[in-house]
């Protein structure tokens, strides 16, 4: 029994032989390379691996970490002049990220790449919630409001310094 399929290019109906599944051929009418699927008594199932219950583990303590700096960020991003903690492990440094995140784009509007930069390093340091306070900023659709700089300006801005601490 052929195997029917169409070409992705020309729409045709293409009738290949039962030895050409799971194989490419060539459409008849416009010679477009086209997958010509394996009939579905030719396909073998394949056994799932076993459940590694320490995978499992870590997984569940993974997605508990990320929702734990998913509380933090939206509290940070509800109430940005409030901060979160970040800094250096160990010095107990606060950083306010809506205060770098302001400081970064003044600097990138006034040119003072120097400026810029030293805030990125900073913010590095404070290590993943700073990104992920970065990175949720750049999902709002009016991330921040700074005196001269045009919103479309804010937010690419922010995306540059998202890809630059990523």
């Amino acid at each position: 029994m052929p195997i029917e399929l169409h070409c992705s290019k020309c729409s045709k109906l293409i009738r290949a032989p039962d030895n050409a599944g799971g194989r490419y051929g060539k459409c008849p009418y416009c010679q477009n390379k086209v997958y010509v699927p394996a009939p579905p008594d030719q396909i073998e199932e394949i056994p799932l691996a076993p459940v590694d219950e320490e995978e499992e583990r870590r997984e569940a303590q993974a997605r508990r970490e990320s929702a734990r700096v998913a509380a933090m960020i939206h509290q940070a991003t509800d109430n940005p002049k409030g901060g979160i903690s970040g800094g250096e492990a160990g010095t107990g440094a606060a950083t306010d990220f809506s205060s770098e995140v302001q400081t970064y784009i003044v600097a990138m509007r006034d040119s003072k790449l120097e400026d810029a930069q030293n805030v990125v390093d900073r913010m590095r340091k404070a290590g993943k919630p700073a990104l992920l306070y970065v990175e949720k900023l750049a999902q709002r659709d009016a991330p921040l409001k700074i005196e001269n700089v045009p919103p479309p300006l804010v937010k690419g801005f922010i995306k540059t310094l998202l890809a630059d601490l990523g």
